[in-house]
């Protein structure tokens, strides 16, 4: 990485959750990089949504490495724009959920027999 990347960085005060405002803000410091939205797979909290930038030559200039326990050794997924993005999780098995409360009919019904009876009821 180069150091005034590095220099830049440095000086954030606290990234948690705002890689989306960091990575803008480095951005228009350094127009060369691009913004990509994807998932970061950290080793100790599995895969996280981020916003990360990369350097002419592709590398990875992440400004908010430092909220994650791997500090960015982790793995980078770019989105790729035409896949369906989730609206929610279900709350029934935790799968994603492209529109409505549950990811499928079987997952609505149990979950709202536990609404409805409480655990142990299927």
């Amino acid at each position: 990485m180069k150091p005034e990347y590095a220099n830049w960085i440095a000086n954030i005060v606290d990234g948690y959750g705002r890689c989306a405002d960091v990575t803008a803000a480095m951005q228009l410091t350094f127009p060369e990089l691009v913004r990509v939205r994807g998932h970061y797979y950290d080793y100790l909290w599995g895969e996280r949504q981020h916003w990360w930038l990369t350097d002419p030559e592709g590398s990875v200039v992440d400004p908010t490495a430092a909220q994650f326990p791997s500090k960015g050794c982790g793995v980078y997924t770019p989105w790729i724009e035409s896949t369906p993005e989730p609206t929610g999780i279900c709350p029934n098995c935790g799968e994603p959920v492209y529109n409505g409360t549950c990811c499928s009919d079987d997952c609505s019904r149990t979950y709202a027999a536990f609404c409805n009876f409480g655990p142990n009821v299927t």
